[in-house]
């Protein structure tokens, strides 16, 4: 074992070794690899649940008298009210990697990129051979979790925001509804 035993206010704990740090950094990254994931389907289902529920509103809406005719307002608040919520979900799916702002160069960390390889970059086999014979495993995998970890921040922005607009939205039809029974 690599590890040595170090003391931190009055208590020893083992330092982990480098392939204990690269395990720990792979496990990371799986996690937040799988959470970008969850905020995709997440995003979908809601969506689709969003779509269903306008459905059941639209039933109920026919049972409530019609008040005067406002018919380009009706419209405009229609389409702000149901499709904006379905496009803002659809933006969750939407960011990608690359869209994720890019990390300050670090003159001593420079990764080589080969976890996720741009083939702009690295097109051919030789080219991708020696960037992997000369990288820092660590550092390749730090650099990439960085990268996940504001894409699922970013992913999570949306989706809250999407879900806050489809709140709202339906707030806004059952008020409408509301007002017009009377």
């Amino acid at each position: 074992m690599n590890s040595f035993v170090y003391r931190i206010r009055g208590k020893f704990r083992l330092q982990p070794s480098t392939e204990q740090a690269l395990s720990l950094l792979r496990d990371s990254l799986a996690e937040a690899q799988a959470t970008v994931r969850s905020y995709d389907s997440k995003a979908q289902i809601v969506g689709i649940g969003y779509i269903f529920a306008l459905g059941i509103v639209g039933a109920l809406d026919d049972l409530v008298p019609e008040s005067t005719d406002l018919s380009v307002v009706k419209i405009v608040v229609g389409w702000i009210v149901v499709i904006l919520p379905i496009v803002l979900f659809g933006f969750v799916l939407y960011p990608s990697r690359k869209m994720v702002p890019k990390l300050a160069d670090e003159p001593e960390v420079r990764p080589k990129h080969i976890l996720y390889v741009d083939p702009t970059r690295l097109g051919n086999v030789e080219a991708l051979k020696e960037a992997a014979n000369s990288s820092d495993p660590s550092t390749e995998v730090a650099f990439e979790l960085l990268k996940v970890s504001m894409l699922r921040e970013l992913k999570r922005q949306r989706f809250l925001r999407a879900l806050w607009a489809a709140g709202i939205c339906f707030i806004v039809l059952f008020t409408s509804q509301f007002m017009r029974s009377f």
